[in-house]
């Protein structure tokens, strides 16, 4: 039964029906004998308000579009559900798409997503820049805000940790533990984050006194096979790097098979640092250290920065702080 059928039931307007549904029976001056009718037979034979039609009616729709990299990382995972809790809260859906890290489904998908009613748009890049990305997020008709891996040159709201101080953050750790041969296990290299993170690790290196031109780097993307493959590349190097960072939050599965099949323990063999606190960070063994992104602050700025509300629009991009977890997986060295 629906809303139309309900008022034929009850012998009352269609209007009256959807006015005490929707909250607005006070405004209207509806009965209270009318309103206790039409909520008991409501309850009754399960008929709800249709959000979809009361939203285009006041030009809002009740949902936004969530673009994220990779569904299947815990990162964008736990990220996503912060968001969508709480928009939830105020009675707004959430439309969730995973660009599966390649630009091209991502440019597919966001202008999917601009064609739609949606109320907003919350885009976490994969972080390869081009001019049809940006243009497609500068001329948004809706509300826009980029997350995690920005978009250089682009003038909408944003949050992300600055990626430079969290890569210094990581490198120096390993620095004050007596490490001096430090390599860089990457995601990404054409992703802003990536290259910043990379950038924080060297800076790091040249205040201490140390060589950036020594760091081992390898890395050329985020799957499992990727990761191994390159990971197992620094692990064979002679020397090999004492301290090693990932700088994404999967490359550490890739350390930790190349690390098993190739005989080596941590932190005896050589020290590990991960991007991104997993589920599982703190139960390996040993404990993983990690870089931290505050995944609920993250969330709760790129709500507000939506602006669904109407407030005068911001554009400065909002940083907040990564910290560092230190657990086993760091020994000091002479």
């Amino acid at each position: 039964m629906n809303i139309s059928e309900l008022a034929q039931h009850l012998g009352v307007a269609v209007s009256t029906v959807s006015r005490v549904l929707s909250g607005n029976a006070d405004k209207y001056r509806i009965s209270e004998k009318t309103v206790q009718r039409v909520q008991k037979a409501a309850e009754k034979y399960r008929v709800v308000p249709d959000p979809l039609g009361a939203g285009l009616r006041k030009g809002k729709l009740g949902m936004i579009g969530l673009l994220v990299p990779d569904i299947t990382n815990p990162f964008f995972s736990t990220l996503a559900r912060a968001i969508e809790l709480r928009f939830r809260d105020t009675g707004i859906a959430v439309q969730l798409c995973d660009s599966a890290e390649d630009p091209a489904t991502e440019i597919a998908l966001l202008n999917k997503l601009l064609s739609r009613r949606l109320d907003g748009l919350i885009v976490a890049p994969v972080g390869e820049v081009s001019d049809e990305l940006k243009s497609a997020v500068s001329n948004s008709p809706m509300p826009l805000v980029v997350l995690d891996r920005l978009l250089p040159g682009v003038s909408v709201p944003s949050v992300s940790i600055d990626n430079i101080k969290a890569g210094k953050l990581a490198a120096n750790h390993l620095i004050e533990s007596g490490h001096k041969h430090l390599g860089c296990l990457r995601g990404n290299c054409r992703a802003i984050s990536d290259q910043e993170r990379l950038k924080g690790v060297e800076e790091a290196m040249r205040e201490a006194g140390l060589d950036p031109a020594t760091l081992s780097i390898a890395g050329t993307g985020y799957t499992r096979e990727l990761s191994l493959l390159s990971a197992t590349e620094l692990l064979t190097l002679s020397p090999r790097p004492s301290g090693i960072i990932s700088l994404s939050g999967q490359g550490i599965l890739g350390i930790l098979e190349a690390s098993r099949a190739s005989g080596l323990s941590i932190p005896r063999d050589f020290s590990v640092i991960a991007f991104d606190e997993q589920p599982w960070s703190a139960l390996m063994q040993p404990p993983i250290t990690t870089i931290t992104q505050p995944i609920e602050s993250m969330a709760e700025k790129a709500v507000f920065l939506l602006n669904l509300e109407g407030r005068a629009k911001e554009v400065t991009p909002e940083v907040v702080e990564a910290t560092l977890c230190r657990r086993e997986s760091v020994a000091a060295v002479n």
